[in-house]
Protein backbone atom coordinates (compact mmCIF):
# COMPACT_ATOMS: atom_id res chain seq x y z
CA UNK A 1 0.00 0.00 0.00
CA UNK A 2 3.09 2.39 0.63
CA UNK A 3 4.44 1.64 -2.68
CA UNK A 4 0.82 3.01 -4.60
CA UNK A 5 1.30 6.12 -1.99
CA UNK A 6 4.57 6.43 -3.03
CA UNK A 7 4.11 5.99 -6.92
CA UNK A 8 0.82 7.94 -6.86
CA UNK A 9 2.56 11.03 -5.00
CA UNK A 10 5.60 11.01 -7.44
CA UNK A 11 2.77 10.77 -10.19
CA UNK A 12 0.91 14.32 -8.95
CA UNK A 13 4.79 15.64 -7.65
CA UNK A 14 5.88 15.12 -11.73
CA UNK A 15 2.69 16.43 -12.99
CA UNK A 16 2.96 19.84 -10.56
CA UNK A 17 6.33 19.81 -12.26
CA UNK A 18 5.27 20.04 -15.96
CA UNK A 19 2.39 22.35 -15.22
CA UNK A 20 4.78 25.09 -13.70
CA UNK A 21 7.04 24.29 -16.50
CA UNK A 22 4.74 24.77 -18.92
CA UNK A 23 2.68 27.96 -17.72
CA UNK A 24 6.52 29.47 -16.96
CA UNK A 25 7.13 29.07 -20.90
CA UNK A 26 3.68 30.33 -21.58
CA UNK A 27 4.43 33.36 -19.58
CA UNK A 28 7.70 33.72 -20.79
CA UNK A 29 6.57 33.87 -24.47
CA UNK A 30 3.62 35.92 -23.67
CA UNK A 31 6.15 38.57 -22.21
CA UNK A 32 9.19 37.98 -25.36
CA UNK A 33 6.54 38.03 -28.19
CA UNK A 34 4.62 41.04 -26.99
CA UNK A 35 5.62 43.72 -29.12
CA UNK A 36 5.10 40.96 -32.47
CA UNK A 37 1.60 40.74 -31.24
CA UNK A 38 1.30 44.02 -30.71
CA UNK A 39 1.77 44.98 -34.05
CA UNK A 40 -0.08 42.42 -35.94
CA UNK A 41 -3.05 42.34 -33.56
CA UNK A 42 -5.00 44.50 -36.18
CA UNK A 43 -4.94 42.23 -38.92
CA UNK A 44 -6.10 39.04 -37.46
CA UNK A 45 -9.42 39.27 -39.49
CA UNK A 46 -11.66 37.21 -41.53
CA UNK A 47 -10.21 39.74 -44.40
CA UNK A 48 -6.90 39.46 -44.01
CA UNK A 49 -4.91 38.23 -47.54
CA UNK A 50 -0.62 37.91 -47.61
CA UNK A 51 -0.39 38.88 -51.00
CA UNK A 52 3.16 37.54 -52.90
CA UNK A 53 4.80 38.60 -56.03
CA UNK A 54 4.72 36.25 -58.93
CA UNK A 55 6.09 36.09 -62.33
CA UNK A 56 3.91 35.26 -64.97
CA UNK A 57 5.29 37.40 -68.09
CA UNK A 58 7.37 36.11 -71.05
CA UNK A 59 10.14 33.84 -70.43
CA UNK A 60 8.93 33.14 -66.90
CA UNK A 61 5.70 31.73 -68.17
CA UNK A 62 6.91 29.47 -70.47
CA UNK A 63 9.48 27.80 -67.87
CA UNK A 64 6.13 27.29 -64.98
CA UNK A 65 2.69 28.07 -66.18
CA UNK A 66 1.65 28.70 -62.59
CA UNK A 67 4.14 31.56 -62.22
CA UNK A 68 7.43 32.04 -60.42
CA UNK A 69 8.04 33.29 -56.76
CA UNK A 70 11.42 34.20 -55.56
CA UNK A 71 13.17 32.38 -53.12
CA UNK A 72 13.47 35.59 -50.70
CA UNK A 73 9.37 36.03 -51.05
CA UNK A 74 8.90 32.82 -49.45
CA UNK A 75 11.44 33.15 -46.84
CA UNK A 76 9.98 35.93 -46.09
CA UNK A 77 6.53 33.99 -46.15
CA UNK A 78 7.86 31.93 -43.83
CA UNK A 79 9.16 34.35 -41.23
CA UNK A 80 5.14 36.01 -41.11
CA UNK A 81 4.45 32.58 -40.35
CA UNK A 82 5.81 32.56 -37.55
CA UNK A 83 5.14 36.33 -36.55
CA UNK A 84 1.25 36.08 -37.77
CA UNK A 85 1.34 32.48 -35.38
CA UNK A 86 1.85 34.37 -32.13
CA UNK A 87 -1.09 36.10 -32.76
CA UNK A 88 -3.65 33.10 -33.71
CA UNK A 89 -2.92 32.87 -37.57
CA UNK A 90 -2.84 29.83 -38.01
CA UNK A 91 -2.47 29.04 -41.98
CA UNK A 92 -1.20 32.21 -43.88
CA UNK A 93 -4.15 33.51 -46.25
CA UNK A 94 -1.66 33.57 -49.53
CA UNK A 95 -2.93 34.53 -52.63
CA UNK A 96 -0.85 35.80 -55.62
CA UNK A 97 -0.79 39.48 -56.48
CA UNK A 98 -1.94 39.23 -60.15
CA UNK A 99 -5.46 36.96 -58.51
CA UNK A 100 -6.25 39.44 -55.54
CA UNK A 101 -10.34 39.84 -56.14
CA UNK A 102 -11.69 43.48 -56.24
CA UNK A 103 -13.04 42.73 -52.74
CA UNK A 104 -10.31 41.52 -51.56
CA UNK A 105 -7.96 44.81 -51.65
CA UNK A 106 -10.55 46.26 -48.90
CA UNK A 107 -9.24 44.15 -46.87
CA UNK A 108 -6.15 44.06 -44.24
CA UNK A 109 -3.22 43.62 -46.66
CA UNK A 110 0.32 42.18 -45.97
CA UNK A 111 2.15 42.92 -49.64
CA UNK A 112 5.16 40.69 -50.22
CA UNK A 113 7.78 42.27 -52.75
CA UNK A 114 7.97 45.59 -54.12
CA UNK A 115 6.41 47.19 -57.05
CA UNK A 116 7.91 46.22 -60.23
CA UNK A 117 7.28 42.24 -59.40
CA UNK A 118 3.73 42.79 -57.06
CA UNK A 119 1.03 44.34 -58.81
CA UNK A 120 -0.66 44.99 -55.68
CA UNK A 121 1.73 46.78 -54.24
CA UNK A 122 1.98 48.70 -57.14
CA UNK A 123 -1.64 50.27 -56.69
CA UNK A 124 -1.55 50.72 -53.13
CA UNK A 125 2.12 52.55 -52.82
CA UNK A 126 0.94 55.10 -55.71
CA UNK A 127 -2.25 55.67 -53.39
CA UNK A 128 -0.30 56.22 -50.23
CA UNK A 129 1.53 59.59 -49.06
CA UNK A 130 5.24 58.16 -49.11
CA UNK A 131 8.20 60.02 -50.08
CA UNK A 132 10.20 56.75 -50.55
CA UNK A 133 9.75 55.34 -54.22
CA UNK A 134 11.60 52.27 -56.15
CA UNK A 135 12.80 53.47 -60.02
CA UNK A 136 10.50 52.99 -62.43
CA UNK A 137 10.02 49.40 -63.39
CA UNK A 138 9.98 50.16 -67.19
CA UNK A 139 14.01 50.68 -66.93
CA UNK A 140 14.23 47.77 -64.37
CA UNK A 141 15.69 50.64 -61.57
CA UNK A 142 15.13 49.32 -58.30
CA UNK A 143 17.33 52.27 -56.58
CA UNK A 144 15.23 53.46 -53.63
CA UNK A 145 14.38 57.00 -54.15
CA UNK A 146 13.80 59.37 -51.20
CA UNK A 147 11.56 62.60 -52.42
CA UNK A 148 11.91 64.19 -48.91
CA UNK A 149 16.21 64.68 -48.90
CA UNK A 150 16.48 63.46 -52.87
CA UNK A 151 19.09 60.67 -51.23
CA UNK A 152 19.38 57.66 -53.75
CA UNK A 153 20.06 54.40 -51.96
CA UNK A 154 21.50 51.55 -54.33
CA UNK A 155 22.55 48.00 -53.44
CA UNK A 156 26.14 46.96 -53.65
CA UNK A 157 28.07 44.13 -55.72
CA UNK A 158 31.52 42.87 -55.08
CA UNK A 159 33.89 42.25 -58.40
CA UNK A 160 32.06 38.99 -59.36
CA UNK A 161 28.69 41.07 -59.30
CA UNK A 162 27.73 38.81 -56.14
CA UNK A 163 25.06 41.12 -54.32
CA UNK A 164 26.63 41.76 -50.73
CA UNK A 165 24.40 44.67 -49.70
CA UNK A 166 20.51 44.85 -50.48
CA UNK A 167 18.28 47.44 -49.38
CA UNK A 168 14.31 47.58 -49.08
CA UNK A 169 11.33 49.34 -47.43
CA UNK A 170 8.94 48.58 -44.31
CA UNK A 171 5.41 50.47 -44.89
CA UNK A 172 2.42 50.47 -42.96
CA UNK A 173 -0.41 52.17 -43.23
CA UNK A 174 -4.37 52.59 -43.81
CA UNK A 175 -5.26 50.63 -46.56
CA UNK A 176 -5.82 53.38 -49.17
CA UNK A 177 -9.40 51.08 -50.51
CA UNK A 178 -10.90 50.71 -47.37
CA UNK A 179 -9.61 52.90 -44.35
CA UNK A 180 -10.62 51.13 -41.80
CA UNK A 181 -8.45 48.31 -43.03
CA UNK A 182 -4.36 48.51 -43.01
CA UNK A 183 -1.78 47.82 -45.05
CA UNK A 184 2.03 46.59 -44.47
CA UNK A 185 4.31 46.63 -47.30
CA UNK A 186 7.68 44.52 -47.64
CA UNK A 187 9.66 45.00 -50.31
CA UNK A 188 13.21 44.76 -51.00
CA UNK A 189 15.26 46.01 -54.11
CA UNK A 190 15.82 42.38 -54.47
CA UNK A 191 14.61 39.42 -52.96
CA UNK A 192 16.66 39.51 -50.10
CA UNK A 193 15.84 42.72 -48.84
CA UNK A 194 12.07 41.06 -48.74
CA UNK A 195 13.37 38.56 -46.69
CA UNK A 196 15.41 40.97 -44.55
CA UNK A 197 11.89 43.30 -44.47
CA UNK A 198 9.91 40.73 -42.97
CA UNK A 199 12.66 39.70 -40.55
CA UNK A 200 13.01 43.66 -39.14
CA UNK A 201 9.19 42.90 -38.07
CA UNK A 202 10.86 40.42 -35.52
CA UNK A 203 13.47 42.36 -34.16
CA UNK A 204 12.51 43.97 -30.50
CA UNK A 205 14.68 47.01 -31.67
CA UNK A 206 12.25 47.74 -34.63
CA UNK A 207 8.96 47.09 -32.95
CA UNK A 208 10.07 49.34 -29.85
CA UNK A 209 10.64 52.58 -31.85
CA UNK A 210 8.08 55.32 -30.73
CA UNK A 211 6.19 55.48 -33.82
CA UNK A 212 6.22 51.99 -34.37
CA UNK A 213 4.73 51.18 -30.64
CA UNK A 214 1.95 53.91 -31.05
CA UNK A 215 0.61 52.32 -34.36
CA UNK A 216 1.03 55.49 -36.32
CA UNK A 217 1.86 54.83 -40.28
CA UNK A 218 5.38 55.00 -41.04
CA UNK A 219 7.67 54.29 -43.86
CA UNK A 220 11.13 52.47 -43.03
CA UNK A 221 13.88 52.38 -45.13
CA UNK A 222 16.96 49.96 -44.58
CA UNK A 223 19.99 48.12 -46.02
CA UNK A 224 20.72 44.42 -45.19
CA UNK A 225 24.60 42.48 -45.54
CA UNK A 226 24.12 39.45 -47.81
CA UNK A 227 26.57 36.69 -46.47
CA UNK A 228 26.84 33.57 -48.25
CA UNK A 229 23.44 34.37 -50.13
CA UNK A 230 21.67 35.36 -46.49
CA UNK A 231 20.80 38.71 -45.09
CA UNK A 232 22.67 39.85 -41.83
CA UNK A 233 22.68 42.70 -40.20
CA UNK A 234 20.23 44.84 -40.78
CA UNK A 235 20.61 48.57 -40.26
CA UNK A 236 17.93 50.89 -40.54
CA UNK A 237 19.17 54.17 -42.29
CA UNK A 238 15.58 56.18 -41.78
CA UNK A 239 12.04 55.76 -40.46
CA UNK A 240 9.73 58.14 -40.74
CA UNK A 241 5.82 58.77 -39.27
CA UNK A 242 3.37 59.12 -42.66
CA UNK A 243 0.44 61.88 -42.26
CA UNK A 244 -2.73 59.28 -41.23
CA UNK A 245 -4.84 61.96 -43.21
CA UNK A 246 -3.68 61.97 -46.67
CA UNK A 247 -4.44 59.32 -49.08
CA UNK A 248 -3.60 60.00 -52.96
CA UNK A 249 -6.95 59.12 -54.79
CA UNK A 250 -5.12 59.11 -58.67
CA UNK A 251 -2.43 57.57 -60.48
CA UNK A 252 0.52 60.13 -59.31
Amino acid sequence: MSNLVEIGVNLIATAIAFAFGWFANRLRDLWRFRKTRAFWRDFVTDDLRVVTSVFIQDEHYIWERSGLVGVGDVQALGELEKQLQKVGVRHLPITPSHQLTGAEHRGNLVLVGGPHSNEVTAEVMRRLPLTLRFGPAETHDAKIYDAETDNVREWVSDADNRLVVDQGIVIRAANPFNTERSVVILAGSFGFGTSAAAQLLGKPDFLTHSVVTEGAPFEAVFSVEIVRGTPQNIEVKDLKQLDPHILRTGHS
